[in-house]
């Protein structure tokens, strides 16, 4: 609706300036012309820079500087109220200012309307700011102006048309702007800009066209829904996008991790991650909301300050700002009284609701039947005001409350009488027929808020056994918390909190267990019930076992199982038995694929498993021997892979590893190991758990002994075969593939991380392709979940991972965009990183300066931080790069720098715990210096303490970096006895780099590079090794179709999940898999998945 109308008569726009003109002309309003700007925006911003905008920011710098160069240029900045806007706004006005415009910022008025109110503010600002100075052409026209939109006549032109005084006061403006721009670019930054009266609309629509050719910067602030109502706001924007002179921009919320950082600003210091999320869930990402509520949290002492950082107070109360409780009721006040009422209704069935739900309940409410279309209409008006949002056509919806707080302000209009009355019609309505299980915690609520307290409990229970076998333990949290206080018998009570217990257990909180475990414990006691006062115990030890508290888990599980065999409760004793294993190993049920055999008994262990295993035979409890088994297996894998760290600490792995790169099938060269019978044990228990855990239907398990039977297959040609980046890679994927069995949240955030795990071991093991491949997938993904921790790491590493093929441009490019992630949440390690990537690409590129100068700010960024460990690191790598530039230039002052820094990492290394590379780094970096200098005796004693150190950390990656110096220096320099080994590692590596790169593109890039290259001319005759990556090792042959199922097979999908892969029909599956389990020989899924590993087909 045009707001022209409220404010003049119909076709004479001047009448309303007339009587401004005759009021203005009494002596007695004298001192008020002077000028001023009544609309001039008064609002500052309280939090510093602007947080979490950086893309809009961009934009504007770039329209500024278009209006700059001599073109008028336009900035829009859309959304929902409390999105921000203003704040950019303001921080555009400070843009402009710092670039030389004249900037006047300004605002309309939802309320205050008057002729050209909104252009008088503007030109007022501009004649009161004095920037025409006195007597210019410049003032005069801004004076003229002035006049103009206030109606005061100019002698001569009082006889005018109204329609031509309309026009005079056009070019006038126009006029104005266009002579104080050709002195000084102007920015004209107005908020609110769908308030605007329609005769500033129009002017403004005019200046663009007027004065297209002047600096001219031009921003608005719009709310989309009000905006799009106003005819002459539309017509301005629409021409504007016409002529290409605006840039739209549509604000969005925050995510939370915007949300944190801009708490840390609203707030002045660090704020702690469970506070941020918990006023991000509160605020809905919105700004506006998240600042009030900071400053309400502070003012009430819910948040507080504790070691440094800003801390929520756990069970907060639910707060509603003042500030924010006003605006809702500002705009609430411009609907009608029937929207109201429709809206606390609608408030009742939830955030988001139908039209028919809510006719639905006006009919069982006894009410009548209203049309869809009056309801329609009476929601209009909260549409139009932002308090809904409405929904296309095809959406489940209607509508949704634009916010959560909107909605309970809605429903806060209603008295309790009829809140209780539409509670309950809405219990009615979800009962009709059998209730859907995911409307049964919706149940559980109308209920209780109903005033029905057997139907909130019977359905909250059963809602709560839905979702842990959905494995959504949030759910069963929220719904244990509403009916909890509801529930009045002790077995109710029982039910619920065994219900939160097992979704605590889920989420790994073991700290809230043990707390809510003591109420158990009380009504265990109070009922007299011995088998459930065990139970609760297990329990507890699961809580201390996943506290890390194995000891006191493990003393507990022993007590327990010792009173469970003298009462005779074999299934108490056999969970006893499994509790027991599990805090020995420090690890939980089919979690555990490779242990650790330092600090854990895994002779206890084995002998708990082995008892657990009888019982459950004897109970017939398929699930917990699958379990038994398995981890007995997982204890064998520990002992055969401790055999093979012995060998590596004897330095007795070298001639395995010969012997694989020499073309020996590694099966062959592992069958001859002491160790052959161990492993065997391991893959059969694998094999039997597959089986059992197949037959119980339980998928999870069966995954998990999958991929312990892959650990199994795979680990020695992981550590020293030919396939490590192959078989980590199917590794990821199978785990992935558990992933969606269990915790659906968290599956793209598993496969993220998986993805930058397999690039990260890649890197490691020098297998370039999967590097890059993985590294790129692995940034993909973390922009999609919003990971920016895991979009900045990935970035950065596939930089250095182009690096290695020596693609200096690819690598800039990634180095940019692991800058822009850091750029939108700055952390000093992210800075510190950037400036080590940034110092290994200019050392790349043969800028020794860059590098110093990178490397050396990382170094300082380290000491800053007072990080001892990092601080090490950047010596290293500056050490290494420095020595290698200096060298290869004779410049001394270079070979200083990595001198000292190479001694004085030297000196950290030793008091840091574990076995870093950094003093294998530095001894590398001292040999080619000393080499250099000419001290060849002294840099081939520097290189062999480089790799004796390398060797002594029992580093399984091959760390190019340090092997490159230390090749040189010992070629160079060294004994033949010196040369003959460093060569049979460089000659070991290359091979074993060769045969892990499966694509040959990338292969020869590698080998092409200038460490490739070198490394290739150090090593010498490559005759006797297998140089490209090796065939399958044998097994009987299968053909491509049979390999594709047993692939499918191992990913532990079902007929029905193979057929929708295959797109091909179950039954014509079902048939494939029948024939080939007769042509392999093996009678069951879990023997031809077996299979699949024993033979190495997958």
């Amino acid at each position: 609706m045009s707001r022209a109308r409220h404010l003049s008569h119909p076709g004479s726009p001047w009448s309303c300036s007339r009587r401004i003109t005759r009021m203005t002309e009494a002596p007695v309003l004298a001192p008020l012309l002077q000028p001023f700007s009544g609309l001039a925006l008064q609002v500052r911003r309280a939090t510093g820079a602007v947080v979490a905008r950086p893309l809009e920011l961009s934009a504007i710098r770039q329209e500024l500087a278009v209006a700059l160069g001599g073109k008028l240029s336009g900035v829009t900045v859309e959304g929902e109220p409390g999105i921000g806007k203003t704040r950019l706004l303001l921080a555009a006005s400070e843009l402009a200012t710092a670039g030389g415009f004249t900037t006047i910022v300004v605002t309309a008025d939802e309320e205050i309307h008057g002729p050209f109110l909104l252009a008088r503010s503007i030109v007022g600002a501009l004649e009161a700011a004095g920037v025409a100075g006195t007597g210019t052409p410049a003032a005069e026209a801004t004076a003229r102006s002035l006049d103009a939109l206030w109606g005061r006549e100019e002698p001569g032109f009082a006889s005018l048309p109204p329609d031509q005084k309309l026009l005079r006061t056009l070019d006038l403006t126009a006029i104005a702007l266009r002579t104080l721009a050709a002195g000084r670019p102007v920015a004209l930054l107005i908020d609110d800009l769908q308030w605007a009266d329609d005769d500033s609309l129009r002017l403004l629509r005019y200046i663009v066209r007027a004065d297209a050719a002047s600096p001219l910067f031009l921003m608005a602030a719009i709310r989309p829904e009000e905006f799009a109502v106003v005819t002459e706001a539309v017509n301005l924007i629409a021409d504007m996008e016409r002529l290409g002179m605006v840039r739209r921009l549509k604000l969005s919320r925050f995510s939370q991790v915007e949300t944190a950082q801009f708490l840390r600003h609203v707030l002045g210091g660090k704020i702690d991650p469970a506070g941020a999320a918990a006023m991000h869930a509160q605020a809905e990402g919105v700004p506006f909301i998240v600042e009030e509520l900071a400053h309400a949290y502070r003012d009430t002492a819910m948040i507080q300050e504790i070691d440094g950082a800003w801390t929520l107070a756990k069970n907060a109360e639910r707060l509603v700002p003042s500030a924010v409780r006003t605006l809702i009721s500002r705009r609430s006040a411009h609907v009608p009284e029937a929207t109201k009422v429709a809206l606390g209704e609608a408030a009742v069935l939830g955030r988001h609701f139908s039209l028919k739900d809510l006719q639905a309940l006006r009919v069982q409410l006894g009410e009548g039947e209203p049309t869809l279309d009056a309801l329609e209409e009476s929601m209009s008006p909260a549409v139009r005001t932002g308090l809904l949002v409405q929904h296309a056509e095809e959406s489940p919806a209607d509508y949704s409350f634009s916010h959560d707080q909107v909605r309970e302000f809605a429903a806060a209009g209603l008295t309790p009488a009829r809140r209780r009355a539409i509670h309950g019609a809405i219990v009615q309505l979800l009962m009709l027929g059998e209730p859907a299980p995911g409307s049964l915690p919706l149940l559980a609520h109308h209920a209780k808020a109903a005033g029905d307290a057997a139907v909130c409990i019977r359905f909250s229970i059963q809602a709560t056994r839905n979702a842990l076998a959905a494995s959504a333990p949030e759910e069963v949290l929220r719904v244990v918390e509403l009916a909890l206080p509801t529930a009045s018998t002790p077995q109710d009570r029982l039910a619920l909190l065994q219900a939160r217990d097992d979704a605590l257990d889920m989420l790994r909180r073991p700290s809230d267990r043990l707390e809510g475990l003591a109420e158990i414990a009380a009504l265990a006691e109070a009922l007299g019930d011995a088998h459930l006062e065990m139970e609760v115990q297990l329990r507890r030890a699961a809580a201390l076992r996943l506290s890390e508290d194995w000891d006191q888990a493990a003393e507990l599980a022993r007590g327990i199982r010792r009173r469970a065999r003298e009462e005779g409760d074999r299934r108490i004793e056999l969970a006893a038995c499994l509790e027991l294993g599990q805090a020995l190993v420090h690890v939980p049920l089919g979690e555990a694929f490779s242990i650790s055999t330092h600090d854990v008994d895994l002779d206890a262990a084995d002998e708990a498993y082995r008892r657990a295993e009888d019982l459950a035979e004897e109970l017939e409890d398929q699930t917990s021997l699958a379990g038994a088994i398995r981890e007995l297996g997982v204890i064998a894998l520990a002992r055969g892979r401790e055999w093979f760290v012995e060998r590596v600490m004897a330095g007795e792995h070298i001639p395995f590893i010969a012997a694989i790169a020499g073309g020996a099938p590694l099966q062959d060269v592992l069958a001859s190991t002491p160790i052959a019978p161990v492993m065997k044990e391991a893959r059969d228990r694998f094999e039997r758990a597959m089986e059992l855990y197949e037959r119980a239907g339980d998928r999870r398990g069966a995954m998990s002994s999958i991929i312990a039977l892959a650990y199994v297959s795979w680990a020695p040609d992981i550590h020293f075969g030919s396939g490590a980046g192959r078989h980590i890679e199917e590794i990821r994927r199978l785990a992935s593939r558990m992933d969606t069995m269990t915790k659906e949240s968290e599956r793209a955030l598993a496969e993220a991380q998986m993805l930058y795990g397999a690039h990260v071991f890649s890197r490691a093991k020098v297998v370039p392709d999967l590097a890059v491949s993985r590294g790129e997938e692995a940034y993909r993904q973390a922009r999609v979940i919003g990971d920016r921790a895991l979009e900045f790491l990935a970035a950065g590493g596939t930089a250095m991972a182009h690096l290695d093929l020596d693609d200096v441009d690819a690598a800039k490019g990634w180095l940019e965009r692991a800058a822009s992630a850091a750029a939108e949440a700055p952390t000093p390690f992210r800075a510190r990183m950037l400036e080590m990537w940034r110092g290994l690409w200019r050392a790349a590129t043969g800028d020794a300066a860059g590098m110093r100068a990178h490397l050396e700010r990382a170094v300082q960024f380290a000491a800053d931080q007072g990080l001892t460990a990092a601080r090490c690191e950047a010596l290293a790598l500056l050490a290494l790069k420095a020595a290698w530039h200096g060298a290869e230039a004779d410049d001394e002052e270079l070979l200083k720098v990595a001198e000292e820094a190479a001694n004085e990492a030297k000196a950290i290394v030793e008091l840091l715990p574990g076995h870093p590379p950094w003093r294998a780094q530095a001894d590398a970096a001292l040999a080619r210096v000393a080499l250099a200098r000419g001290a060849g005796k002294e840099a081939v004693q520097a290189a062999m303490s480089s790799l004796a150190h390398l060797q002594s950390a029992l580093q399984e990656d091959l760390h190019v970096e340090i092997l490159l110096p230390v090749a040189e220096v010992v070629m160079a320099a060294g004994s033949p006895e010196e040369k003959q080994l460093v060569q049979f590692f460089l000659q070991l590596m290359l091979a074993m780099t060769a045969q892990r790169t499966l694509d040959d593109r990338v292969r020869v890039r590698w080998f092409r590079s200038p460490v490739g290259r070198r490394l290739v001319e150090l090593a010498g005759s490559l005759e006797k090794m297998s140089m490209r990556p090796g065939e399958s090792d044998g097994g009987p042959r299968v053909d491509q179709a049979d390999t594709e199922l047993l692939k499918l097979l191992t990913e532990g999908l079902t007929n029905g999940e193979m057929a929708k892969r295959l797109g091909e029909e179950e039954p014509a599956v079902a048939r494939r898999l029948a024939e080939m389990f007769a042509r392999l020989g093996t009678p069951s899924r879990s023997e031809a998945t077996a299979f699949a590993f024993r033979e190495q087909v997958v």
